[in-house]
């Protein structure tokens, strides 16, 4: 036996084993003669294992229970009289046991109730106990919110856990005999819900003595104890405190059975990682975990090695471990499966000395003196049964929980050992309580009879057993073979019903709509004489398909369709829960701040997209669109902005233009101060006055990687006059990410070292982030700069590309200090001033509403404006090429990128068998320019000769749009021909008002494999940018062009696009299906 001091605990007293006391005389005991004895160790920190382990000694657990006996009397004015019920809801740690013990000396009795219970659970057994005050831990969980409101009770908070245990305070005096104690009560707690809504049971110490009496049982000649595993020993455990099982062995156990009990964090969640993070920081000899960690601990190899190094015994119960999972495990642990329930206990059990019975770590061998009986139920299913009898009462705690009965019926179903008696492996319940893979309960009936009420529904039957979470088989009153469409419609019309079941059963039993099954009719669910369904036989007839149903679900939980719905009446608080979990699933992002964008973060366009499918489900907002994300990019705008349209509380368009305007001109100020703040503390008199060249062009380029800019790249390096490019991008391999970009362009991807230099760089960042050195001989050589990198997304907000803005600023500062003066291109778009008027000059525009309505352009559009603030306050020859449509390239190999606005609209309009006739008005001329001639052009504008400008100090702006133009139906013809070819069957024109409706119906009847949808029918991702097409009305907006053809020979001999170019570029976006 170990001492007293070290790792375990220390011998009890004498009067153990066989005899009976109060725990918290034991404690008390312990307390005074070996106060150094370990109870129990729990993190320091609440999240993690790092800050070590506080020890709990059995001098520390008494001094804590006083104290909290003395809180209970002051708080509750007094002594109990009659054993009042108290409600305790708090963190995982000791002060459940703690709080026990010190409502007993007090005279109260503490209600532990499960936080997940609903609030018709909560308020049924407060009332049933009467329970009228409620103790919480601080800060208060908003688990525990339904049971506070469940009831009009007294809450309390509960004392600090370190402030009970380390308080110097009296005794609270105890003095009753076992024989007076006895029957008193220990705790309350309740059942998992036999009846559809959990029972209260009372624990008296007398069923306390008779389970650790059980558990003490000395086993037959030839075999072992298996409940003396949790003896004596130091045993992790990831039970929560409210649960039984708990409650059981790190309570009654622990204090009579000599165990130390090793606790989580107090907010950390159960997994494989965590538990082996707690052996990293303390000693265990065993694992008491559910079945749920088993699972996850199974499913890295790596985890369980360096687990098996350091432990031997894994008890696992309050669920099923699958038969894969565990012989997994069987050859590295001692797999013990533990029969526990409330009214028993932890069943006592035996197995052969010696060599542990591996191969059989799922069965469990009874002990010979627990009572147990097996009654037949039909084919291989036998339902446990206790029988009591004067030699064995006083270890058999059910009859001490019902002392009228003679014999007690678990209702739970084994089956026998196909060849070695006495074994028995559990296989459910016979009373259809359902028991999930988390060891969570719940009884279906109620929900099964709610939705037969539905006069189309026949039969249901819950489903879930060995699962994470419900499911629902329905037999329909109408036979008949269905459709997937009529089945969908059908389930639609029955969820109304679902719905209501949903809201007053466990959160752990809920029924999604993705878990609903609808019988064949030539399969009926099993019907017994009297017509009641046969559930085992039913499900047994059904396991395929319910397999299959939960295969299915997993792949649609990857993707949009595993959705909760929204209970009851909507708010930003409980709307904002539901975003940020949807959020959570489609990322994966472990935290999120409410606060931050989520573009930031790095969600992309097709998360947005499975988000809002998700969030149109569960709110009941079909007309939720992408842009509500783009313009609303935190959990808390976003939640708000869905409550408004809930509430139908549109904002007006003027409201909305007015807080543009003010965003648009709060990052203008923010960043010009940032500029004139610079200005200030140079030499504002260096305007011509470096006038030194450089025989070569040195160009510092950014986003080269991007689609234009391996273009932008191809074209310097063939300029015989550039002696050497620095790309500057933000990943750190850009150099082969700029090779293979290049090879799936196919175009040149040779980057001799002499002449390019890829570097790593965060331009908002002081030197771009880059080592000192570098930027020196960056600004002791560049000639040219081309600002081309930039998020391209016309859908995310303008507040995400605030550290874009502060790189121009960089840029900006960085030429007005460089050796050679080098000029600063910025690509800008021809949605920076697109709604400025009918025909816009290449010029500075300063109009807040002459961008296009997104981040986009209105960042161009402030970009701007930045620029030619530096021309005037640093001198810095700005210059700024607004560009519009880029198509393919003409004259070299290569593609367009097929997830553009046309590319996209080709390639869904040849799955849909249908091609837009008209781009609508503002689109019916077509100024595009190939990507290979605008790249030349773009070098051309950048290396051009201002000095034929303007001297006035101010950006130079250019339009490279094409001089040369051709409309859309002369284009059409090839594009049809084209299809058509391709498809094997002729492609219809049809309006765009049409083509957007097929569209919008196929994304509808899309199922829910969303990744091959958008791979099909790629225009789903910009419907927006093609319904504004279909709105605009009138002669699209001109843009001038007489300075960009001044400077550009490239620009101003350009073809209008030509329909070879079209077909080749078409053949290039199916080349690869």
């Amino acid at each position: 036996m170990a001492q007293e001091g070290s790792s375990h605990n220390v011998s009890l007293p004498s009067y153990y084993p066989g005899k009976k006391e109060v725990l918290t005389n034991i404690v008390d005991f312990m307390a005074k003669n070996h106060p150094q004895a370990l109870f129990a160790e729990f993190p320091v920190s609440p999240t993690s294992y790092d800050a070590g382990f506080h020890k709990i000694t059995y001098g520390s657990l008494a001094n804590a229970v006083n104290a909290a006996a003395w809180w209970l009397h002051e708080s509750l004015g007094g002594t109990g009289s009659n054993f009042e019920t108290i409600g305790y809801m708090g963190v995982n740690d000791p002060r459940y046991n703690i709080m026990v013990l010190a409502a007993v000396k007090a005279g109260y009795k503490l209600f532990l109730s499960s936080p997940r219970n609903s609030s018709t659970a909560h308020a049924h057994l407060f009332s049933s106990l009467g329970c009228k005050t409620l103790i919480v831990t601080d800060p208060t969980s908003p688990m525990f919110a339904s049971a506070i409101s469940s009831q009009d009770l007294n809450v309390l908070k509960v004392p600090g856990i370190h402030e009970l245990l380390d308080g110097q305070t009296r005794p609270y005096p105890y003095n009753k005999t076992w024989e007076e104690a006895k029957d008193d009560p220990l705790l309350a707690l309740h059942t998992s819900g036999s009846t559809g809504i959990p029972k209260a049971l009372i624990w008296t110490h007398d069923f306390a003595a008779a389970f650790y009496n059980m558990s003490q049982l000395d086993p037959p000649a030839g075999y072992e104890s298996q409940n003396r595993l949790y003896q004596d020993n130091r045993i992790i455990f990831f039970f929560p405190p409210f649960h039984g099982a708990a409650l059981f062995l790190a309570l009654i156990n622990g204090i009579a059975n000599r165990s130390v009990w090793i606790y989580p964090p107090a907010a950390g969640i159960p997994s494989a990682k965590l538990l082996v993070d707690g052996l990293k920081h303390t000693k265990a000899d065993v694992l008491a975990i559910p079945p749920p960690v088993v699972v996850d601990l199974a499913r890295q190899p790596d985890l369980v090695e360096e687990t098996s190094s350091k432990i031997d015994t894994i008890i696992f119960g309050g669920g099923d471990v699958p038969e894969a999972i565990g012989s997994a495990l069987k050859d590295k642990f001692k797999m013990v499966s533990v029969l526990g329930a409330t009214e028993i206990g932890l069943a006592a059990a035996i197995r052969p000395a010696g060599k542990f019975p591996s191969d059989d770590w799922q069965y469990i061998h009874f002990h010979p003196e627990f009572g147990t009986e097996f009654k037949h139920i039909n084919a291989d299913l036998y339902e446990l049964h206790f029988i009591r009898s004067p030699e064995i009462f006083e270890h058999q705690p059910m009859f001490k929980l019902f002392p009228e009965l003679q014999e007690y019926n678990t209702r739970d179903l084994f089956t026998p050992h196909p060849s070695k008696p006495d074994l028995w492996i559990y296989r459910g319940r016979s009373d259809d309580i359902i028991v999930f893979l988390t060891g969570e309960k719940t009884n279906p009936t109620s929900f099964e009879h709610h939705v037969a009420t539905h006069p189309g529904v026949k039969a249901a039957l819950v489903i879930g057993t060995q699962r994470f979470q419900a499911g629902l088989l329905i037999e329909l009153v109408e036979e008949g073979e269905l459709s997937s469409t009529e089945r969908a419609k059908i389930i639609e019309g029955i969820w109304p019903k679902i719905h209501e079941a949903n809201q007053v059963c466990p959160n752990h039993a809920i029924v999604a709509k993705t878990h609903v099954l609808l019988v064949n009719p030539k399969k009926p669910m099993a019907r017994a004489g009297k017509g009641t369904v046969q559930r085992q036989l039913t499900l047994s007839t059904y396991a395929e398909e319910i397999d299959a149903l939960y295969a299915d679900a997993e792949k649609m939980n990857a993707t949009s369709d595993d959705v909760e719905t929204l209970d009851g009446e909507a708010t930003v608080e409980k709307l904002s829960l539901l975003v940020e979990k949807f959020v959570k699933k489609q990322t994966g992002w472990a935290d999120i701040n409410a606060q931050d964008n989520l573009y930031l973060l790095g969600l992309d366009s097709l998360q947005t997209l499975l988000l809002v499918r998700d969030l149109k489900q569960a709110v009941g907002l079909p007309d939720l669109a992408p842009s509500s994300v783009y313009t609303n990019p935190s959990i808390t705008e976003l939640s708000n902005a869905i409550l408004n349209l809930l509430n139908q509380k549109e904002t007006s368009t003027k409201e909305l233009d007015k807080n543009r305007r003010s965003e648009i001109e709060s990052l203008i100020l923010e960043h010009s101060n940032a500029i004139d703040e610079f200005a200030s503390t140079i030499n504002t008199e260096k305007e011509s006055s470096n006038n030194e060249s450089s025989p070569d062009h040195v160009v510092l380029l950014t986003g080269s990687t991007g689609s234009l800019g391996t273009y932008l790249l191809q074209a310097l390096l063939k300029n015989p006059t550039v002696s050497h490019v620095y790309c500057l991008n933000r990943s750190p391999d850009s150099s082969s990410v700029q090779v293979e970009r290049n090879k799936s362009r196919g175009i040149e991807f040779e980057f001799p070292e002499n002449r390019v230099t890829f570097l790593c760089a965060k331009p908002s960042e002081e030197n771009f982030g880059l080592d000192p050195q570098i930027y020196d001989k960056l600004s002791s050589t560049v000639t040219e700069i081309i600002l081309n990198g930039w998020t391209v997304n016309f859908n995310i907000p303008l507040s995400t590309f605030n550290q874009q803005l502060s790189g121009v600023v960089n840029f900006s500062k960085f030429a007005s200090q460089a050796r050679y003066n080098p000029s600063v291109l910025f690509i800008s778009s021809i949605s920076s001033v697109i709604e400025a008027g009918a025909v816009i000059p290449e010029n500075v525009i300063r109009n807040h509403s002459a961008p296009l309505p997104m981040g986009y352009g209105e960042s161009k559009y402030i970009a701007e404006l930045l620029l030619d603030h530096v021309a005037q306050r640093l001198f810095v020859d700005a210059r700024i090429a607004r560009v519009g449509q880029i198509a393919g390239p003409a004259h070299i190999s290569g593609t367009w990128n097929r997830w553009e606005w046309l590319p996209s609209l080709v390639i869904s309009s040849l799955h849909i068998g249908a091609l837009p006739g008209s781009l609508g008005d503002s689109m019916s001329t077509i100024d595009w320019v190939p990507i290979d001639i605008l790249a030349d052009v773009l070098v051309e504008l950048s290396f051009s000769n201002k000095s034929t400008e303007s001297s006035e100090k101010t950006a130079s702006v250019y339009h490279p749009q094409n001089p040369s133009t051709i409309s859309w139906t002369e284009l059409l013809p090839t594009i049809v021909a084209t299809l058509s070819k391709l498809k094997g069957a002729p492609v219809e024109v049809i309006t765009l008002h049409d083509w957007l409706k097929r569209i919008h119906a196929d994304v509808e009847s899309g199922g829910s494999d969303i990744e091959e949808l958008v791979k099909r029918n790629p225009a789903v991702k910009l419907l927006g940018t093609y319904e504004v097409f279909a709105k605009e009305q009138g002669e699209g907006t001109k843009f001038t062009t007489d300075r960009a053809q001044a400077a550009s020979a490239k620009l101003k001999s350009c073809e209008a696009i030509r329909p070879e170019w079209v077909d080749k570029w078409c053949q290039g976006w199916f080349k690869n299906e």
